[in-house]
């Protein structure tokens, strides 16, 4: 059965064929965006050694500039700032010499819920940033621009608003986290002790073991103090 690196890289392989037949700027550019972003998940010394076939492939092909790109080391994106108005998102990137690199080099493409961005060839590196937002975007109301040393990017919501995160995972782990710990109030109707109950249940089924034993012997302590009467006494 193949591993799941060698399946990636597969996938890899294929996307790169179909971007060297591509001919529209904005298929290129969301094609190389995915190739980019699935390389980010395996080992480098593998994405390393899949770009290096695939400048070999392209050189044979007699296409040396689309060789020279493939040779270039995929670096992820991974720290950026971002602030909002009611109406828009600012991300801002910061690359050193980003504003040197030739425009058709520079790329930043938009989607209802996700942007991503793409520089080929800065320092001999290829710097990517894939980002799948928390909210609605208008593409059309979305733009960037490159500075000197960083890339500004001005996303357009969809609906006036602020957003308690950016990205989708941030606000899925936030409210995984949170409702882990909320353990619902017993209403007024209710056995008082019923609150207690469920959240000693919710210990007992997260837990691992030495705590599902540990509760399960201060259950059979509390009964059996019960059944001797030690409870309620003054």
């Amino acid at each position: 059965m193949a591993s799941n690196t060698q399946n990636t890289m597969e996938d890899v392989n294929e996307l790169q064929r179909l971007a060297q037949l591509a001919h529209r700027p904005h298929v290129k550019s969301f094609l190389q965006a995915e190739i980019q972003r699935l390389l980010t998940t395996v080992p480098a010394k593998t994405s390393e050694s899949s770009a290096t076939q695939s400048s070999a492939s392209a050189t044979t092909n007699g296409s040396t500039a689309k060789a020279r790109e493939n040779k270039a080391y995929a670096c992820p994106i991974k720290s950026y700032g971002w602030d909002q108005t009611p109406t828009s998102v600012k991300i801002y990137v910061t690359l050193d010499g980003v504003g040197g690199v030739p425009t058709d080099q520079v790329q930043v493409t938009f989607t209802d819920g996700s942007f991503s961005v793409l520089v080929e060839n800065l320092n001999g590196k290829t710097h990517s940033l894939s980002v799948r937002l928390s909210g609605e975007i208008s593409p059309t109301e979305s733009s960037f621009k490159v500075k000197k040393n960083a890339i500004n990017i001005s996303l357009g919501k969809t609906k006036p608003g602020s957003w308690s995160h950016l990205t989708a995972k941030e606000k899925k782990d936030d409210v995984a986290k949170k409702s882990k710990f909320d353990t619902p109030s017993p209403s007024p109707s209710e056995d008082p002790s019923a609150g207690l109950m469920g959240m000693l249940k919710k210990m007992y089924d997260d837990g691992d073991d030495e705590m599902k034993r540990t509760l399960s012997k201060a259950w059979v302590e509390s009964q059996e103090k019960q059944a001797r009467g030690e409870f309620g006494s003054v």
